[in-house]
């Protein structure tokens, strides 16, 4: 029986983002060589410091007006359209910030970042290959950049930016993962095993972990540990649909179909739009003999987008 590829939980790497821009935002205030530029740049960032995202906007863009080449008041209005998710846009002032100051690479970093989170790894690697040659041996531009390559497929690239960082930060958990993840889609199961063990090593309160380790025991057809991961990061998280999946992935793998309907219909509770739980539900009802209520689930999942589904459908449903 065929199942859709296992799910891998990352950090979000939007989440970190912003948290780095208002920690940002507490950068001394800067000066231009207008006077109002100087006091509507001030009042900007004195707003932005103070949470008061739009006017922060409202006033770099009155600093715009009086100085349209000016590089930092883009870059500082990017990092506030970016606090206020108006992503596209935060993308473009980064790209205005760079076009006025060609060396600016908190810039480049920045849109980098975005694109990467946007999903757009090709645009994300040209401005993280501009942002690690500006800032060599930045920690945010290699892991970055190795997202980008990793999001590309270029996997041994990526793990080489990844054991770069790991070097001066041996305990970095978003590092570990996301190299683990590089080696278990390179099919080195025994590194993935040991980055996703050093992830718990450092927090053994990281659901992420015990999620990834979990799919490599399942890899392995080390069920029994791959249950306990599994469940472990439930314990942690129990909201954490992701854990939910993979474990009914290993329930149904062990041909116990009423624990595997069981843990897909807790993923699909915490997240409606989960159509890979809704398929594999589906295939496991038609098992146990529910057609009519295993088929309808599989329809759902080809209805939420899940080309593969249609094939099941077929497979399963006969139409």
């Amino acid at each position: 029986m065929e199942y859709v590829d296992l799910k891998s939980t990352q950090y979000s790497m939007m989440r970190i983002f912003l948290l780095s821009i208002l920690l940002t935002f507490g950068v001394s205030l800067h000066a231009f060589s207008q006077e109002s530029a100087v006091n509507l740049f001030n009042s900007a960032i004195t707003k932005a410091q103070a949470g008061d995202m739009p006017g922060a906007i409202q006033d770099f863009d009155k600093c715009l007006a009086v100085d349209s080449e000016n590089a930092n008041a883009y870059y500082w209005r990017g990092l506030a359209k970016a606090a206020t998710n108006q992503i596209n846009e935060a993308i473009a002032d980064f790209g205005l910030a760079t076009k006025y100051d060609p060396n600016h690479a908190e810039a480049f970093l920045r849109r980098g970042t975005l694109y990467n989170n946007v999903g757009n790894p090709r645009a994300a690697l040209d401005n993280l290959e501009a942002a690690v040659n500006l800032l060599p041996g930045n920690a945010d531009a290699l892991l970055n950049r190795g997202i980008a390559n990793a999001n590309l497929g270029n996997h041994e690239t990526a793990i080489k930016d990844f054991s770069t960082i790991l070097v001066e930060d041996r305990s970095n958990e978003l590092v570990y993962i996301n190299r683990g993840v590089s080696y278990r889609k390179l099919n080195q199961l025994d590194k993935a095993l040991e980055d996703f063990g050093n992830v718990i090593r450092y927090n053994k309160m990281s659901p992420d972990g015990y999620v990834n380790r979990g799919i490599i025991h399942r890899m392995r057809e080390e069920y029994e540990f791959a249950i306990a991961d599994y469940t472990q990061a439930i314990v942690i998280d129990p909201n954490n649909s992701d854990a939910f999946y993979n474990r009914g992935i290993v329930y149904s793998k062990r041909d116990q179909h009423q624990d595997a309907i069981r843990d897909f219909s807790k993923a699909i509770s915490i997240n409606p739009e989960d159509a890979d739980s809704y398929m594999n539900r589906g295939i496991e009802k038609v098992i146990i003999g529910k057609k009519d209520d295993g088929c309808a689930d599989i329809i759902e999942a080809a209805n939420l987008g899940l080309v593969i589904a249609i094939t099941e459908r077929n497979k399963f449903c006969g139409f």
